[in-house]
Formats: structure tokens, sequence, C-alpha cells
């Protein structure tokens, strides 16, 4: 038997070879890797020098049978040697997390809906009486207020309760429906959707009331007599379009014309209503559906869970006359449903709108929802419902982080489609309404420029639609490529379909050098002298050009006047002579 290393080095430097055939002497397997039959090995070393220190313990046993526990004790010393040279890795330890961030996360989620939401009023409807048997069913309100009054023949009455926070409402909501009160939360802010409803500036607008066989391009039609229609498209499984004209007055002004007045066919049993809201989702249909059943069909929805976050009884009441000065000035339209107003935007003309009961909220929506002009308006008002479930409420789109002043994020580079790289470009697509300032303003958010030169004809001064921009550096123009190029579209109401501005590198001119004084022609000194043709080279001709015409009869230039003598008629012999000689006779 061969005999194996002493040192677990040595018995490592074996070769496979040899490591198999120390382990087919010992009787054991020999497949497997190095590895695998290196461990072999070690294990049966291991086995082999625990068995030979048992060995040699024995004769020390009869003598002394106490000390017969040494060999024992020193086996387990000779176990642990190591059976691979590597180090197991070192243990590392990881410091528990700690255990208040979930806690902290919940809290600011509280603090940030108490700050950003505000919704800390709670609606009830009908109030009880007497009204101030709300403060002991609503512990911890800061106040309880009368709202309004009710339908014309005063039955109901609402009453707005506030307290601290919009936790402590939600609570109060619950505990008023336990005691069988009607109740939820008074919307006293405007959430993001209803911020989109209310923009201003939105050229947007809704078309009911429109049957199936109407076609895109007919609506377009219509719309494009108050201005210029740039699109006109039917939401699907619905009569209603969506109407984008060029500009807010174009959108006004279809409005006032069509809204409640307008028919697309002569057998249309209503007119169409033109509404600035957009979604459907949150607006009454095109029908005239009377209030009870309007009711079933809300508690349907309610029920099957389809529209449970919108309110029955607030409306939101978009486009409100610019001389509109106050709530209670809006809450006087809807006098005769009872409605009251808890909340006026004079900045976007908007309001909120409460009513005692469900019936009235949708008596209001049918009946003034796109045809309610107030005096001195002739927009309609729209009217829409509103949500009060704060679960549902959207989260307000935050202004996105940019980088710091001077500090712009990193771009892929232009094609070579754009030219050789240069930090002035050629922009294309510009409408006649657009100057340089107007560019420059453009241009100015992906970097500095220098310079903006719009092309113009000579004659009237009227721009081509194109120019260029000069940036302080190349890179801002990468960057001009990359976010505006064939995406950012100059809307003009003289060009509905105006194209995206598109752009290419320009060439830069050198900067000219000193100037130099202009160059001044000298003819060379062999023609320094005056030029007479040689005499000897054309010596054969007369000396005069008068002597090469001497031949010629001095009477047929004798007539011409010298100067400063008038002209005179041919003579008769001249007369003569011109007639013989063009084959003519003399005129009778």
């Amino acid at each position: 038997m061969g005999k194996i290393p002493d040192t677990a080095a040595a018995r490592k430097a074996l070769k496979v070879a040899e490591i198999k055939a120390l382990l087919e002497e010992a009787g054991l397997a020999t497949d497997g890797t190095k590895p695998t039959l290196l461990e072999r090995l070690e294990e049966h070393v291991a086995k082999t020098d625990g068995d030979d220190g048992a060995e040699v313990a024995a004769p020390a046993a009869e003598p002394a049978p106490a000390p017969a526990a040494e060999p024992e004790a020193a086996a387990p010393e000779a176990a642990p040697e190591p059976v691979r040279d590597v180090p197991p890795p070192p243990v590392r330890e990881v410091p528990p997390p700690p255990p208040a961030p979930a806690v902290a996360k919940d809290d600011a989620k509280h603090e940030e809906d108490e700050e950003d939401g505000g919704e800390k009023w709670v609606l009830v409807a009908p109030a009880p009486t007497p009204l101030e048997s709300l403060r002991e069913m609503c512990a911890g309100c800061v106040s309880v207020e009368p709202l309004g009054g009710g339908p014309a023949d005063g039955a109901s009455t609402m009453a707005l309760v506030e307290f601290p926070a919009e936790r402590d409402a939600l609570n109060a909501v619950a505990a008023l429906a336990a005691l069988g009160h009607e109740a939820e939360i008074a919307r006293r802010t405007l959430w993001q959707d209803d911020e989109d409803d209310a923009d201003v500036t939105s050229t947007i607008v809704r078309v009911e009331g429109v049957s199936a066989t109407i076609h895109e391009s007919i609506v377009a039609s219509v719309f494009g007599t108050y201005g210029t229609c740039i699109a006109a498209t039917r939401e699907e499984g619905t009569d209603a379009f969506a109407v984008r004209m060029a500009d807010r007055r174009g959108a006004e002004t279809a409005t006032a014309a069509l809204s409640g007045v307008y028919r697309f066919e002569e057998g249309q049993e209503f007119p169409v209503r033109v509404t600035w809201c957009p979604c459907p989702s949150k607006k009454s249909g095109g029908d005239r559906s009377s209030a009870a059943g309007e009711k079933r069909k809300r508690d349907e929805d309610v029920a099957n869970g389809e529209g449970a976050t919108l309110s029955a009884k607030q409306l939101l009441a978009v486009g409100l006359p610019a001389t509109t000065q106050s709530g209670e000035q809006v809450a006087g339209w809807f006098a005769a449903e009872g409605g009251a107003c808890t909340l006026f935007d004079k900045d976007r003309r908007c309001a909120i709108l409460a009513f005692p009961t469900a019936d009235a909220a949708t008596e209001a929506l049918d009946t003034h929802g796109g045809t309610l002009r107030p005096e001195g308006n002739p927009c309609p008002v729209t009217l829409r419902r509103i949500a009060c479930d704060l679960d549902a409420r959207p989260k307000k789109r935050s202004a996105v982080q940019g980088p710091p002043p001077g500090v712009w994020p990193p771009v892929p580079k232009p094609g070579p489609e754009y030219g050789e790289p240069s930090a002035k470009i050629y922009i294309g697509s510009i409408p006649q309404e657009y100057a340089e300032d107007d560019v420059r303003r453009i241009f100015s958010t992906v970097g500095e420029v220098r310079e903006v030169k719009i092309l113009r004809n000579p004659g009237d001064g009227r721009h081509k639609g194109s120019g260029f921009v000069t940036f302080s550096d190349i890179a801002a123009t990468e960057r001009a490529i990359h976010f505006i190029d064939n995406k950012y579209t100059l809307i003009a109401p003289a060009h509905p379909l105006q194209k995206p501005i598109y752009m290419k590198y320009a060439k830069i001119g050198r900067p000219s050098a000193a100037p130099q004084q202009p160059m001044v022609y000298q003819q060379p000194m062999a023609y320094q002298q005056p030029y007479y043709p040689p005499q000897q080279a054309y010596g054969h001709y007369p000396q005069h050009p008068q002597q090469a015409y001497a031949q010629y009869p001095q009477q047929a230039y004798g007539q011409y006047p010298q100067q400063g003598q008038a002209p005179q008629g041919p003579t008769h012999q001249q007369q003569q002579m011109w007639q013989q000689g063009f084959g003519g006779g003399a005129q009778q």
C-alpha cells in the first residue's frame, strides 16, 4: 500500500491518478473530480489517525485506568485538522433594521393627507333640529354652521360641521351614519381632476346628444363655423363627441351658439349640450331622465360598487362668467333647488355646490347643466358630479424636479441626418404669429440662447416660417434636437394643422479678419503708355476711317444734321435714288 502524505498540503499536491490509487488500496470509491477524491482521502486520513490513537492509548490504561481518558481527549485535537486550506469567510454581523420606519411612514402619510387634502368638513343634509344637537353627536368638532336653505318649500336644511383634521371628519361621517343621519365629506377644495376640468385655457368641449348617424366631419363642419376646429372625435359607445378648437375664443363662441339650441337632425328630440368637462364618467348622460329615475340608477350603481365615489348631493360648476364676484351669487342661480356654495374660485371661474337632497342635485343637473346662461354671459355653465370619497382622491401632479441651474441631463447625440454639429440650428414650421422673442422663450428651456433670427421677406417684412437659433454651445443644440425636434408644435389660430417644429444643424460663418485695404488693379509696366496700333503691320489700311468710305457718295450722308442743327427730311434726289434702288416706282 502506498504511503499517504502526512500533511494536507502534500496530499493536495497529489495528482488525480495518485489519489485514486491510494483510495483504491484503502477500498474506497475512485469516482468523481479531484476535490471529491481529495475530500474522500482526507476523511480516510482523519479516520485512520483516530483509530491509531486509540490503539496506542490502550496499553497505558492497564497500570493507571484514570489516564485512559487522555487519549480520548487527544483524539478531538487531531480531528479538527482543517480539511481544506481555504479558510471559511468571516461572519459579518448585520445590524437589524430599525423598527420605526413603518410607523413613521404611516405618520408621514397622515400628515401629508391633512396638509394636501384639507377636507375636514362634513355635510349633513338634511340637518337635524335643533342644529346644536350636532355638537353632541360630533365630539371634538370645531364649529357647526347652517348652510343655505331648502328648496322652494323650505322643508330641508343643511349643516356644515368642521373638524380639526380629515381623519376626524371621516370618523364623524361613520358615526353620523350609524345614528341614521345622511352625512358625507363636504368638498371645499379642488382636486386634480377638478382643476383639469376648470382650466380656463382649455379648448376641448364635449358635445352630448349626437346620434350615431352623424359623422365626425359633420360635427367638425358645424363647429368650424365659429372658429377653427382641429378635430372632432366620437367617444366610443356614447352619443357624445370630444371637439378640439384652435383657441379658447372659438370654443366659447361655439358653446354659446350651440349648447341647448342646435339639433343635427330635424327629428332630434332634444338639442345638444356642450360642456367643458371632457370626462364622461363624472357627468350625467345626454338623456332627460326624471329625478326619480336618476336616483334609482344611482342607487343601483352604488349597490353594484360603481360610481360609489361620486357625491349624490354635491356638484361642480365650471365656466362661470368672468364677472361673478361671490359664492352667494352662484347659489342664487340654484335657489329653486336649495343649492348652497361651499367653494368659489374666481380665478378658475368655478364653484362647488351642495344640495339638501339627492333629488334636488339631480334636478339641478338636468335643468341647468349646459343650458344655464347667467345674465351677461352667453356661454352656458357646465355642471358635473364630484367625488367625496377621500380614498379615491387623485394625487396632485408634483412639479418635476429638474437638475440644478446650469446642470442639464445627458441626451443622446443626434444622427448624421442633422448635419455637422454646431452651436447654430435651422428651425422650420414657425407660424406667422410667433416673433423672435416667442421663439427665444421656447428654446431658452434647453440652453443659453445667444441669437434668434427669423427669415423675413424683404418687401413686406413677413417672416417665411423659418429661421435660425444660435446657442452658447453645441450641447444645447443636442438638447434642443432631443426634446423639441418633431415633438413641439406652435399652435396658431391661422394654422390649425400646423406641423411640429423641425430642425437641423446650420453652419456658423467664421469670424472675419481685420479689414484690409481694397485691392487696386495696376496695369503692368508694359501697358503704362497710351496704346497706339502699330503702323507698319496695318500700313495698307488708311490712316483714318473716313478714307475707307471715300468711294461712297457724300450726298448719302448729307441729310444728317450737324451737332446743334435741327433734323431735315430727305431731298427729292435722295427719294428717287431710294425708289430705284429698292425696285419701287415713284409714289403717286
